[in-house]
């Protein structure tokens, strides 16, 4: 899986804010990067490189880029994995898709909770 759009109806802003929240407390910086997009990245670049597999998940570096706007008359957000986890081999890329499913799991539940999920799409 290389991401999911959650299509959602409802405050659109709380939505974002929702997911901001959830990457925040996941201990990820979140910046706006475009007027629809953002990135949300956490862990040490050069300590995944230098230290491989022995960053382990707390300091493996991982960014997701976080595209949202009008989709058929709801609102759509992605979240798109940017690393692999590659320069921890196997492992590390383990590790980076545990990541990846905590903070998508993490924003599909609270969407739901909130009652605004219509629909969560995964793609490659």
């Amino acid at each position: 899986m290389a991401g999911v759009t959650f299509t959602v109806n409802g405050d659109y802003e709380a939505a974002l804010n929702t997911v901001r929240e959830i990457f925040a407390g996941q201990g990820y910086t979140v910046q706006q990067t475009g007027n629809q997009s953002m990135r949300a990245e956490r862990g040490s670049q050069g300590g995944s490189v230098l230290l491989g597999a022995f960053s382990g998940k707390k300091g493996r570096h991982v960014y997701l880029d976080i595209n949202y706007g009008e989709s058929n008359g709801n609102f759509a957000i992605s979240l798109n994995k940017g690393t692999s986890g590659m320069s921890g081999g196997l492992i590390g890329m383990k590790q980076a898709n545990d990541i990846y499913k905590e903070a998508f799991d993490a924003v599909d539940a609270a969407l739901r909770s909130s009652g605004t999920l219509v629909s969560a799409d995964a793609f490659k």
